[in-house]
């Protein structure tokens, strides 16, 4: 006995695995799809860490978190990026946030800033670097689709405190 199947059968199931192609390929940043990802805005938390988001122009420039975004753009290609600051400019607390579309190799950002095997911590899911004279906590935290790094922007802040931050931040951005 012979058994014919329906052509439209199959070409239904050709487009439905068409569609699940490219929904991995754009959600995960996988294959020809990934360059949709990184067109993607990135719309970042209004609160994080329970500090609210610098807002005021007047404050942004001074801190320069537009024009070190539109730099970060232009260097990466044209990938989605912003950077944004938490917390108040004359507070204790205050962190700088940089987020953008695709994937950093965070090893070898590591290594590229000079800190030693001791400095690296591995915090919640960030790998996060301590403080040196030349440079404040940061952590980061990647995938395929979205790479997040958190900076402290106070002196004496610990790796336990920035990584859930970064971590907060991606889950945020997703």
């Amino acid at each position: 006995m012979s058994l014919r199947r329906n052509p439209w059968v199959t070409v239904g199931a050709v487009v439905v695995v068409l569609l699940v192609l490219a929904g991995l390929g754009y959600f995960a940043g996988l294959g020809p799809m990934n360059r949709l990802n990184t067109a993607r805005g990135i719309t970042p938390p209004a609160k994080l860490a329970g500090l609210d988001r610098i807002t005021d122009p007047a404050i942004r420039s001074q801190l320069e978190l537009d024009q070190t975004r539109d730099a970060l753009s232009r260097i990466n290609n044209g990938k989605q990026a912003t950077v944004e600051a938490y917390g108040n400019i004359d507070g204790k607390r205050m962190f700088v946030l940089i987020a953008l579309r695709g994937k950093v190799d965070i090893n070898k950002t590591i290594k590229d800033s000079g800190a030693t095997p001791d400095q690296v911590k591995t915090v919640g899911k960030s790998t996060c670097v301590a403080s040196t004279d030349k440079q404040q906590t940061q952590c980061y935290r990647s995938s395929n689709t979205l790479t997040v790094i958190a900076q402290a922007a106070n002196v004496g802040v610990s790796v336990q405190e920035v990584g859930p931050v970064s971590d907060q931040a991606f889950d945020a951005m997703k």
